[in-house]
């Protein structure tokens, strides 16, 4: 980095003036201040459907020789995630799409000062890496294979970059649990307020004691919300306490319903607990 004696505005000598809690070297004469900030850079993340890594191996200075990711600084007229775009482009000839921000990060160098590291998750066209400016090797490396690093601040991306991709799973909310052709047997206005079931029933549906439950009554169109609670194993009770007893009356019938929440790939092994209760509130027939 530059070490100012001189005012570049006035050319007068700078003195060293306390600034906060900071000592800065400033002019007198014009008020120019020098400010030591850290320089702002790009780092791009790119991952194959392989979930292999792209690296550069740099041709110049700092970590010349040694592997890295696709860096560089900021330019004036850009936005960080062009910046990205642009370094991926020049040295790795890789096309890509800005999906989104890892994190932000510092590190201290001899050539730079301190800088200030933006990493991005990029994703790719599908292009075949060739080095370009400032590298002369480009690849990719599985995850679980990778070359020494040459920086800390690479080395924090890449490791948080992979956290987030694991992180990135899709979680769909899947039936667990049904009863249907319940009959309600007793409505209870005043009590704390859930969906009193005969604990057979419950065991045999999979579910348990204060589980969230969703509830339509066949006879109204009501739909509702709550918890279930045990009713006498073998009483064959359906019980709407509370608020719930609003919504039917005794004699309806009700689907009752319990969801899971689980990733897509366990959605297509989740196998749900479907019971069918006859008039008298017995199971008739079971789907497990």
């Amino acid at each position: 980095m530059k070490n100012y004696r001189f005012c570049p505005i006035c050319k007068c000598v700078l003195t060293k003036t306390k600034d906060g809690i900071y000592y800065r070297l400033s002019c007198t004469k014009c008020d120019w201040v020098y400010y030591f900030n850290p320089l702002p850079s790009v780092a791009a993340f790119v991952c194959d459907n392989d979930n292999k890594i792209l690296l550069i191996r740099r041709g110049v200075a700092p970590g010349k020789g040694k592997w890295a990711l696709p860096t560089g600084f900021i330019e004036q007229s850009e936005q960080p995630e062009e910046a990205a775009i642009r370094e991926l482009k020049e040295e790795a000839n890789i096309k890509g799409t800005v999906q989104n921000l890892i994190g932000v990060y510092t590190e201290k160098t001899k050539f730079y000062g301190s800088i200030i590291l933006v990493g991005y998750r990029i994703s790719s066209t599908g292009d075949k890496p060739k080095p370009g400016t400032d590298a002369i090797e480009a690849k990719f490396f599985p995850s679980s294979k990778l070359p020494t690093i040459a920086f800390a601040s690479h080395r924090a991306i890449i490791k948080d970059g992979l956290a987030k991709n694991e992180n990135k799973i899709s979680f769909i909310e899947v039936l667990k649990s049904k009863i249907t052709e319940a009959t309600i047997t007793h409505t209870q206005l005043f009590y704390r307020g859930s969906m009193g079931i005969d604990s057979k029933m419950m065991k045999a549906a999979n579910l348990a004691p204060g589980e969230k439950v969703q509830v339509l009554n066949y006879n109204n169109g009501e739909r509702l919300e709550t918890y279930t609670i045990e009713e006498k194993s073998g009483s064959g009770k359906i019980i709407l306490y509370g608020p719930a007893s609003k919504k039917g009356r005794v004699g309806d019938k009700l689907c009752i319903l319990s969801y899971i929440f689980v990733s897509t790939d366990e959605a297509k092994k989740i196998k749900p607990r479907i019971i069918i209760l006859d008039k008298r509130n017995r199971i008739k027939r079971r789907h497990i």
